[in-house]
Parts: structure tokens; sequence; C-alpha cells
């Protein structure tokens, strides 16, 4: 044998030896998991949630939220940070309010989630290691096998920050019939998630932004309203989820009970095998305005939360609320959620809202008119919701039912309410969706949603058409139509919507027209034709910002007004 064979063959094996690790995690073992998130914040057409990376979060993954009161949605993730991402909404859909809780199937490592061995965290196999530097110190002989094990400690990991500033102007001009207005609005901003900086594995998120309205109306002086909030502000210890416990405190959304909205105090967790959470918090509640003023509402909240695996093929929550208005009792709420997924490609999702009225709540007001006790005494459903989904391939289907009801609080945004729609108001809905892949380039989709309230009933039916690559690979044409019965207007409508990329810009151009009949007039009934045109462009700015600017104009019957608008953000 040639001396130089065996120096060849101990090469081979180094090298082999060196790849072995790359193979093997190009080859490791994925899992589809269902993650749950919440709507943390709202931009113009964009939703913020309050997962990234941490869950398997990446560009192009689809979200599907469940607004209150309504069917469900569909937005793409455009961008994601280690523990936040933004989805732009669809144009032509409305923006979910904060709050409203979502899905996304993501693809992730088997195992993911869990800590890793070598940490003292978790079980699987051990990961590749260049070579242990750490020695373990001398042990007694009657310390136990297993103690002490070694993870990485608080103050030996990495800090993070994850997060963007932002900033939009909008101006608008409206001289349709009578009008003669002006109205801009700036809105600045901030929006952080910070892990680890004071060393203890702690997680710090900040949401913040300056808001100014200007609003000029002829023959009148000029308006203008300044105003600045805090969304966000709060640290968590304990927020991994293998970690035991839990504890958040600050201004904050409930992970485990969005619906009852924001907090200003405190929230903690146990976490036990199997799924289970159980846990609870205290706090005041602002109020739901632009300024987020709070002190007048405070109260209490507890939660049971199940979660079976990570597909989430069958998970619980039971939820229950107690607050206080300037010292009154107010609210008594029960929270009730569930989801079931049979199979692969079936979802069931339910919940309510169940307000308890003990017949004391209310004294009679003489100088509102408003009754003592409004709903009595017993226990009445205020919200409700059902929807299922099947996605088979290239088909999809949904149906969705929900019902909402004004609860007797003394909060107050439920103040001036007419007292009959407090008694005797409600809103029903009912909906059923389908979506069609019938190529590589084409996809329709399909609603019909029928309302019902106290005093009226109406039904919206309307139908989409996607058309990619059109005249480029880049280009895209959709085409909508339908038919709306709102109950004070009624009538068809269409739009064209133009999209095509050059380079990194992206380019759109649309087209409306609605024909709408109002009703309930003193004069009778009346017809009227609005119309629009709007243009738009995007495009990232370095590596790191996007710039979004939009043009619409209205005209038409009584219409004339047009609409600038620029949005700019950069992420950290």
């Amino acid at each position: 044998m040639s001396p130089v064979a065996p120096a060849r063959a101990a090469r081979a094996v180094v090298w082999l030896a060196a790849l072995a690790p790359a193979f093997a995690q190009e080859q490791a073992p994925t899992t589809e998991a269902t993650v749950a998130l919440t709507v943390t914040a709202v931009g113009d057409r964009s939703v913020y949630l309050d997962h990234g990376r941490d869950v398997g979060l990446k560009p192009g993954v689809f979200v599907r939220l469940f607004p209150p009161g309504a069917g469900e949605i569909e937005v793409e993730v455009r961008v994601v940070s280690q523990t936040s991402a933004r989805a732009d909404v669809p144009i032509g859909l409305a923006v979910p309010p904060v709050g409203t809780r979502g899905e996304a199937r993501v693809v992730r490592p088997a195992g993911d989630g869990k800590p890793a061995v070598g940490q003292g965290q978790g079980q699987g196999d051990k990961p590749a290691h260049p070579g242990w530097a750490r020695r373990e110190p001398p042990r007694a002989a009657d310390q136990p096998l297993l103690v002490p094990t070694y993870g990485q400690r608080p103050a030996e990991r990495d800090a993070t920050l994850d997060g963007r500033l932002f900033a939009s102007y909008l101006w608008n001009r409206d001289r349709g019939g009578d009008s003669d207005s002006d109205y801009s609005l700036l809105r600045t901003g901030v929006r952080a998630d910070a892990t680890n900086w004071l060393g203890s594995a702690e997680r710090v998120r900040v949401a913040a932004e300056f808001d100014e309205r200007r609003a000029a109306v002829a023959d009148r002086p000029d308006a203008v309203d300044q105003t600045g909030r805090i969304d966000l502000g709060s640290v968590a210890f304990g927020s991994e989820g293998y970690a035991p416990y839990g504890v958040e405190v600050g201004r904050f959304f409930s992970v485990h009970l969005p619906e009852i909205g924001l907090v200003d105090g405190v929230e903690g967790v146990l976490r036990y095998q199997g799924g289970l959470r159980v846990g609870g918090g205290t706090g005041a509640y602002p109020r739901p305005f632009p300024a987020r003023d709070a002190g007048d509402d405070v109260g209490v909240h507890g939660f049971v939360d199940w979660t079976a695996d990570d597909r989430r093929t069958v998970a619980a929550a039971l939820g229950v609320q107690k607050t206080w208005h300037r010292g009154d009792a107010d609210r008594d709420l029960l929270l009730v959620r569930g989801e079931w997924r049979p199979w692969e490609r079936v979802a069931l999702l339910g919940s309510a809202k169940v307000d308890w009225y003990d017949g004391d709540d209310w004294d009679a007001d003489p100088a509102t008119g408003r009754p003592a006790d409004p709903k009595g005494q017993g226990f009445e459903p205020t919200e409700a919701m059902l929807q299922a989904r099947v996605d088979a391939g290239d088909f999809g289907f949904g149906a969705m039912a929900t019902r909402f009801t004004w609860p007797a609080l003394r909060r107050v945004e439920y103040q001036m309410l007419p007292i009959e729609l407090v008694t005797d108001g409600y809103v029903e809905r009912i909906g059923v969706n389908g979506s069609w892949r019938a190529s590589a380039a084409v996809a329709l989709r399909a609603r019909v949603d029928q309302w019902r309230d106290q005093d009226r009933d109406g039904a919206t039916i309307g139908g989409d058409v996607d058309w990619r690559g059109v005249w480029s690979p880049t280009a895209a044409v959709t085409v909508s139509m339908f038919v709306n019965d709102g109950g004070y207007a009624a009538g068809p409508g269409a739009r064209l919507l133009l999209r095509e990329r050059l380079g990194d810009v992206g380019l759109r151009a649309g087209y409306r027209w609605y024909r709408y009949e109002l009703g309930d007039l003193a004069t009778g009934p009346e017809d009227f034709v609005r119309q629009s045109v709007e243009l738009g462009a995007g495009c990232p700015i370095a590596a790191d910002g996007d710039l979004d600017l939009s043009f619409e104009r209205w005209f038409g019957d009584r219409e004339d007004a047009f609409a600038l608008a620029l949005y700019l953000q950069w992420r950290f």
C-alpha cells in the first residue's frame, strides 16, 4: 500500500466526521404544530402578533384570525423577529382589533419548543458538540447521581432586542356635497421586545405611540388633538413554555385570556405536565380610547388552560373575571373557549362569554331614565362564536355563526347606550366561505354572510378571482364582486386590483365601483354611486426599513375627495 493512502483515508474520515452533523441537521425530523397567536397592535393594513421565530413563524406563513363578531380572515406573515411578527391584511377586509385570537400551522424540528439536552432542560437526541470545556466538580458519596444539572445561567445568555420604529401620515381633503374639510393624522411610535437585559431571562415588552389629529372645517376654527399613549409596557419572568411558573407585571394583554382586554397589573401562571396551565391576575382596565385612561375599573381574573399536544388536537380554556367600577361591583363574567381537530385538515373552534346578573347591580337613574336591574337576574350569553374549517389541498370550506348582545355595565363606553339596546339588542351572523385553487396561477374565493338584529336583517354575497403571472411572473390581478345589504345602505359593487413587482418595489393600482341605496330617509330612498381609484408603491429601505406610499381618489354622486398616505418603519 502506498504511504499516501493512509493519509488520504484519515483525511476522508475527518471530512465525513465534519459533515455528519450538518447532514444530520438537514435530515433532522420535523413536526407540524398549530400555534396560538394574539394581535397585540394594528397598523394601517397590518397586524402585529405576540410571537415570531420563537414558535416557528416565518415570512410567507398564513395566519388565521378570528375577529369577534365576524368571520375568520387569513393574513400573511411578512416580517418576523424573535418574539413578534407583522402580517398584512388583504385590501378590502377590516383590520381586526387588538386582542383578536389567531392560529398558524408551522413546521419546526421535532422537539422544538423544548429545551435542548445538555442544558438540563429536556429529552431527545444529544446534539453534536465540539467537546465539553467545563468539568464536573467533585461530588459527595450521598449526592444524587443526576444532581447538579448544567443549564446556561441567565447571566450567561445573550441579551436580545427586536422591534420597530414606525411613522405614518394621512392627509384627506373632502369637497363632496356640502363638505369642505381637511383632515390629517400623524402617528409615530415604537414596538419592542427585549430579553435578558437584566440578566434574569426576563422579557420586556413595550409599545407606545404619539398621535396628532388635525381637522379644518370651513367657517370653524381648526381642531388639533395630540395624544400620547402606552399600549404595552410589561416585564415577564418565566415566559418560556417549559418554565414551571411565570409572572408578568405592567401593562399587557393576557396571553391566556386576551378577551378581557388590556390590563394594568400582574398575572401569574403555573404550568403542569400534560399541557395544563392554571393562573390568574389582578389590575386596572384602561378605557378602549386613544389615551388609554385608567383608574375607574379594576378587577381580578383566573383561568385554567389545557392543550393536548403541539397540534392542538384538543384545547380548552375556562376563565372568570370580576370587576368593580369606582368601587361598585360591576361585571361577573365567565369565559369558555375550545378547539378540536379530529382530522389533519379539519378544525372546530368555539368561544363564549356569559355574564351573571344578581338582580341588584343597578339603581334607577332619574336623570337618564335608566331603570333598575335592566337585565334582571340570572346568566346571559353575551358573546358566542362557533367556526368550522376544512382544508383539503386545493379546496377549502369554512362556516361560522356568532351572536352578540350588549352587557349592562358601568364602564364608560357602556354608560350612554340606549336602554332598549341593552335590554333587547342583539346581532346574529351566519356565514359560509369557500376557496378553490383551480391551478397554480388561478384561485377563486366565495362567501355568503347573513345577519340580523332586533330591527332589521341583511346579507352579503361576494366572490374573488386571483390570477397570478398574467403578463409577467410577478404580476397579479384580483377581481372582486359583491352585493351588500347593510340595513341602511344596500347595493352591488365591484373592485379591480393590479399588482406588479419591479425588483424590490411593489406596485399596485385599483378601481372600485359601488352603487348603494339609502333607506329610512325622510324624503324616501335615494340611489348614489361611489367610485375610487388607488395607486400605491412599497419598497424596502436599506436592510431593515420599509416605505409605502398610496394615493386614493373618490368621485361620483356627491363624492369629491382624495387622500395621500405614507407609512415608514425601521426594524431593529
